[in-house]
């Protein structure tokens, strides 16, 4: 099933020194979504530079002086999602492509290697596939509570089960740390999604590797996994911020709007 977006991200800021933004809002290179057309607009003009890596993640750096600073980015992508089997296995270590090994560790924000004992009391071993890793998304569903303004810049998977609340990225962090704990190879994504109700935001959520795939998951259940235009995949939060600051701005608006066109509409794009 193929569905198309519009993007309408704006991010304001007010900048008080010379600083460089770091920036990640750009919809991924992806062979799950097609960008049909996009634009930037930097306010005041600064010149962008931009890379990507293997993943398809796009990162832009701007040098900004002081006073306003606004960034723009308009797009129109296909996203493309197809059902995974629901009897998809997971994958004996020996038999993981050595790319996805990194995923079985832990990383800045994601402390797998402590939760083994209490991954396999939480969620068991039997079931060993896509039935288990929804096991883990019910947990971090009933077990930590979604909450607003509860979620540490830098907290680890550790700070979200001692308190048990948090927001999206911090249920992706846990799904994450049990996953891996259980030897499942697991990955942290974000992206732009279309919300009923404000405020618009990001959204995290993470990839488990069952047989020979990577397969999205929604440990929040706010969105369908197939609705969600990527920006970009890795170890955790600490690889995809949405901007990083060099210097000294504060934000005075944020706004990552989603809208789907509808479908009698889409060949004019």
């Amino acid at each position: 099933m193929t569905k198309t977006y519009d993007i309408d991200c704006e991010l304001n800021y007010q900048v008080q020194t010379p600083s460089t933004f770091v920036l990640k809002i750009e919809a991924a290179f992806s062979d799950q979504q097609d960008i049909i057309t996009e634009s930037l607009n930097i306010e005041p003009m600064r010149r962008v530079e931009r890379a990507s890596d293997a993943l398809g993640n796009r990162t832009l750096r701007v040098n900004v002086l002081p006073g306003p600073f606004s960034v723009r980015y308009c797009a129109k992508v296909a996203v493309h999602s197809t059902p995974s089997p629901l009897a998809l296995r997971e994958t004996e270590v020996s038999n993981l492509p050595l790319e996805v090994l990194p995923y079985l560790t832990g990383s800045r924000y994601v402390e797998s290697e402590l939760l083994f004992q209490d991954a396999v009391r939480w969620i068991g071993t039997f079931d060993r596939g896509h039935a288990r890793v929804a096991r883990v998304c019910e947990w971090v569903k009933q077990n930590v509570r979604y909450e607003v303004g509860t979620s540490k810049p830098y907290g680890t998977t550790r700070d979200v089960l001692q308190t048990r609340t948090g927001v999206c990225r911090d249920y992706a962090h846990v799904a994450i740390a049990l996953c891996r704990a259980l030897n499942i190879p697991a990955r942290f994504v974000v992206g732009h999604v279309q919300w009923d109700t404000p405020p618009p935001d990001f959204h995290a959520l993470f990839e488990a590797w069952l047989e020979d795939r990577w397969v999205l998951f929604d440990p929040t259940q706010m969105a369908q996994p197939g609705d969600v235009i990527r920006i970009g995949t890795g170890h955790d939060a600490a690889d995809l911020p949405f901007a990083t600051i060099f210097g000294n701005a504060c934000m005075t608006r944020m706004s990552p709007l989603v809208t789907q066109v509808p479908a009698d509409c889409r060949v004019a794009a």
